[in-house]
């Protein structure tokens, strides 16, 4: 994996971390002014993800098919963080203007602390969801990444396996080469053994023939 990726990457951690900190902690407990304001910087941060995104994906296509599936299981789990972030931030822009209206009604009237109450059961409730979703998201990109290393792992086995059947092989064919080198050499010695004799045998006619006849 690249240096430039992986700065892409802690820079899209930190921007996505920012949105969900606005969306979790300061847009539920803002006022009206704070609320839009807040709105405004999550879609600047947003314009922001989408651009690295994008040179993710550009950076992503510079390296070979391994590499390349690694990077772009991140950048699913990243999109679908970016997903959450502006559905979560779609609710929060029609809870603004539902909070716009609320503040239309009389300060007096009871319904509007029931809304209010309504609204913020209901945000807690939308934090819990997020968080439980995050949760999912990391442990399949978790399994993901163990998913990715073990087939990798499996690559490296299945390449030196094949290198164990070359070996496997070599020693096979030295094996015949030293069986063929064994068998010529008992072969000559059995010549020679055999010549021997044969000189032997003529030595022995000749002073037969010389001394007894």
């Amino acid at each position: 994996m690249s240096d430039q990726f992986t700065r892409y990457e802690e820079d899209l951690i930190g921007f996505i971390k920012s949105c969900k900190t606005i969306l979790a902690d300061k847009i539920p407990i803002a006022q009206a002014d704070e609320r839009k304001s807040f709105i405004r910087q999550l879609r600047q941060i947003t314009d922001d993800i989408s651009r690295i995104i994008e040179d993710m994906e550009i950076e992503m296509r510079k390296f070979g098919p391994n590499s390349r599936a690694s990077m772009n299981n991140k950048l699913k789990q990243y999109k679908l963080d970016v997903e959450i972030i502006q559905k979560e931030m779609k609710k929060a822009i029609d809870v603004s203007s539902n909070f716009r209206n609320y503040q239309s009604i009389n300060q007096n009237d009871p319904e509007r602390n029931k809304l209010l109450q309504i609204h913020s059961s209901l945000m807690n409730t939308n934090d819990t969801i997020v968080r439980s979703t995050q949760i999912a998201i990391e442990t399949e990109q978790l399994g993901n990444n163990v998913l990715t290393e073990l087939n990798e792992q499996g690559e490296r086995l299945r390449n030196a396996n094949d290198q164990l059947d070359d070996t496997k092989s070599a020693l096979y064919r030295s094996k015949r080469i030293l069986k063929k080198l064994s068998m010529g050499a008992f072969y000559n010695k059995f010549l020679i053994f055999f010549i021997i004799i044969l000189e032997l045998l003529a030595l022995g006619a000749v002073i037969y023939w010389k001394f007894f006849s």
